[in-house]
């Protein structure tokens, strides 16, 4: 029989998967732990009991997903999605047309489809694309006001061009509403309603050319200039043209300077008025049953030769029911890209609606739209934008970008290249600092991707590889809070959350769990906005509890140094400033019912049941009697921590698998009480006590420092030591201490 020590210096492996336990060689098993719930590590070594939620309001019945938007640093919104609605919350409150009645936004969008609904931010404009609906975007008209609309885009995009010459169409007018457009196979169907068509000239042989000094121009004479056509609205006296060719598309112009020559003849020049390009584009409003022939109303000026010389130069858009919506938008080297499963599409860099793919002259320059397919086994789901456009799929994760780096990525110059072949799900991915955090395929995994310069591709790790089991069935939902902490959320299907402190700088490892109120509460859905000053980011949640849907947001974290009696440890909770002598509180509707946990003053006021009307009363004894005080009350939950395994060593021999009994415990605190420990399996005691010399009608104080127990339990063959906060009290542990009794 020997009395061992060993020193547990940090906590920030966090909790390990069981598999684990055998392996003490590793240098995560030092800073491991078997469970971490409630608690979560931090990058300095300490675990933390995370602070509690705070109740705002009910959400909708059909809620099922948060999101966000973010006009400024300081107007940050978060977004509830339901269905058909949306409802916005900031600062700790939901927007309101009246007390108790939610503004709410309007949206084609279910409930269930929420979660795909992919999202880029643009100043005060959210865009939005579904696989299922139009891209739209959702634009902030006032601080409490938004709106919703279907994407007005122009000049495209379009599909493919025809190419089978024996397909042809004609036009009935060139310009104006509901003309008729016909073809001579069905090329139109329902899906095509409300989609624009691309129709160009077969081609300008029956306009003759523009040149510099042709005679014999009379007004209405039509000739055509740098692709496009014009109609001679005024002649100089000479019926010349002049010198300067026609480019415009709009309005009228000269082509001479309408002067006479130094023989004073002239004056020569003629006023050219812009007629149409070699192709005009038309919205379509129906469709016949044949698909023969369609009604649709001209958004740009079709071609003269439509009406009566059949082409087979037109293309459907891109976008329509029949061809499919995008799924995928993200803003990146300047143009907004939409991704629709295998073809990306970026618009004209500066004008995000704008898909001119060549100009009014029929050239293509670097900065016009484009449309290209990538090579893949299965469609895009989600895109990052980096110094390349990163896109995963179910199979691989490629990176999109210029195959001349020197020069902008454009139609013709891009490229795409596979980066890894891990494969993702269906989860959209989060940008932290220089890296990218993606879901593998299965949901299980979570992976970190970041340029590496040694092999120039980008390479994703595998951030779970110690801990299996923390994404549970699997992570739907990413969410990452800068401030104060660095902290990656993963809201899990099951209800649970992950938290693991990202800090690149120190390699941290540790994932903990999130269980609201100890399980009656399930989070369906995360995400994090920034506070009133910009200077804290705020982690909202979706709360189910037995079928009852709330929106809530995780309490501030703790300062050292805060007082006790603002301590926030209770979930669905809510504080408040109580009058002198006050007892009786009504407005706890959200707890009805419940026994709940209070902190009154700093002290905990324990057996108290909210009544079913909100109402409660709490002992004259727990409060004091001379000054208001705050009081916090809501549903309980328990922070644990449960040590591995001890790797003891004597005489270079390893003490695994002896018998051994945890005989004293000291943790090293700051500000902590209400701590209960003990042995695994064994009772747990209180660790601080109340000082002989503190005022019996006072909480007991913060404890800083190491604090010593005598611990109870039986030999095993473990060594583990628990402990768990289940009060409504702060905890920090910052190092462990056991003293164990190991015999053969």
């Amino acid at each position: 029989m020997s009395i061992m020590r060993t020193l547990i210096s940090s906590f920030n492996g966090g909790e390990l998967s069981n598999r684990m336990s055998g392996r003490v060689d590793t240098a995560i098993y030092n800073v491991g732990l078997e469970t971490c719930e409630n608690f979560v590590p931090t990058v300095e070594g300490p675990i933390v009991k995370r602070p509690g939620f705070e109740y705002i309001t009910p959400a909708a019945p059909s809620a099922s997903w948060l999101g966000k938007f973010r006009f400024n640093l300081t107007q940050d919104y978060a977004i509830e999605w339901s269905d058909f609605r949306l409802r916005f919350y900031t600062n700790g409150i939901r927007i309101e047309t009246s007390p108790g009645v939610p503004y709410e936004v309007a949206v084609p969008y279910t409930a269930a489809e929420a979660r795909a609904v992919s999202f880029e931010q643009s100043y005060d404009r959210l865009y939005l694309d579904h696989p299922n609906h139009p891209p739209a975007a959702l634009t902030r008209t006032s601080g409490s006001t938004f709106s919703y609309a279907v994407s007005a885009f122009f000049n495209g995009p379009f599909a493919d061009g025809n190419t089978d010459q024996g397909r042809t169409v004609t036009a009935s007018a060139v310009t104006g509403s509901g003309i008729t457009l016909a073809a001579n196979t069905a090329i139109f169907d329902a899906g095509r309603v409300g989609s624009v068509m691309r129709i160009e000239a077969l081609d300008f042989s029956t306009i003759n050319a523009w040149e510099a000094g042709m005679d014999g121009i009379t007004v209405g004479r039509v000739l055509r200039s740098d692709g496009k056509a014009y109609t001679a609205a005024a002649v100089g006296t000479d019926h010349r043209t002049g010198t300067i060719q026609p480019t415009h598309t709009e309005g009228a112009a000269w082509d001479g300077a309408n002067g006479k020559d130094i023989n004073a003849k002239g004056p020569f020049g003629v006023q050219w008025a812009y007629r149409h390009d070699k192709f005009g584009i038309v919205r379509i409003t129906a469709v016949a049953g044949d698909g023969l022939s369609a009604t649709a109303d001209v958004v740009r000026t079709l071609p003269d030769s439509t009406t009566s010389v059949p082409t087979w130069r037109w293309a459907h858009a891109a976008f329509s029911v029949t061809a499919g919506w995008p799924n995928v938008v993200r803003a990146w080297q300047g143009r907004l890209i939409h991704i629709k499963q295998f073809e990306v599409l970026g618009s004209v860099a500066g004008d995000y609606l704008n898909h001119a793919t060549f100009t009014s002259s029929g050239l293509i320059t670097g900065d016009l739209a484009f449309r290209r397919t990538i090579s893949a086994q299965d469609p895009v789901l989600w895109a990052l934008g980096d110094r390349k456009l990163i896109v995963g799929t179910a199979s691989s994760e490629i990176a999109i970008g210029a195959i001349n780096a020197a020069q902008a990525v454009s139609g013709d110059n891009i490229e795409a290249v596979p980066q890894s072949f891990y494969g993702s799900a269906a989860v959209f991915p989060l940008q932290i600092g220089t890296a990218g955090v993606f879901v593998q395929r299965g949901g299980r995994k979570l992976r970190q991707a970041e340029y590496n310069f040694a092999s120039d591709r980008y390479v994703a790790q595998n951030m779970t590889v110690w801990s299996r089991h923390i994404t549970g069935a699997g992570v739907i939902q990413l969410a990452f809070q800068k401030e104060p902490e660095e902290l990656l959320f993963g809201v899990r299907n099951d209800g649970q959350m992950l938290a693991h402190p990202h800090s690149p700088e120190q390699d941290i490892k540790g994932f903990a769990r999130i269980v609201h109120s100890n399980g009656a509460g399930k989070i369906l859905s995360a995400v994090t906005i920034a506070n009133a000053d910009g200077l804290v980011d705020d982690l909202y949640v979706l709360v189910d509890r037995a079928g009852v849907r709330s929106v809530e947001r995780m309490a501030r974290w703790r300062e050292d140094g805060d007082p006790i009696y603002s301590s926030f440890f209770v979930d669905s909770g809510t504080t408040a400033i109580a009058g002198i002598g006050q007892t009786h509180f009504t407005g706890a509707t959200q707890l009805a019912g419940k026994a709940v946990a209070v902190l009154a003053d700093g002290g905990v006021v324990p057996d108290i049941v909210v009544g079913t009307n909100g109402a409660f009363d709490i002992p004259a004894a727990s409060i004091p009697a001379d000054r208001p005080y705050i009081i916090t009350l809501g549903l309980p939950y328990t922070a644990t921590a449960v040590t591995l395994r001890p790797e003891l060593r004597q005489n270079g021999q390893t003490q695994q698998g002896a018998k051994q009994r945890i005989v004293k415990l000291v943790l090293r605190l700051i500000e902590t009480t209400g701590l209960r420990i003990g042995a695994l399996g064994g009772h747990l005691d209180e660790l601080i006590n109340r000082p002989g010399s503190a005022d019996m009608n006072e909480p007991i104080p913060l404890f800083s420092g190491d604090s010593t127990r005598i611990v109870s339990g039986s030999y095993d063959r473990n060594g583990q030591a628990t402990w768990i906060s289940d009060v409504p009290l702060p905890a920090i542990i910052v190092a462990a201490i056991p003293k164990i009794d190991v015999t053969e």
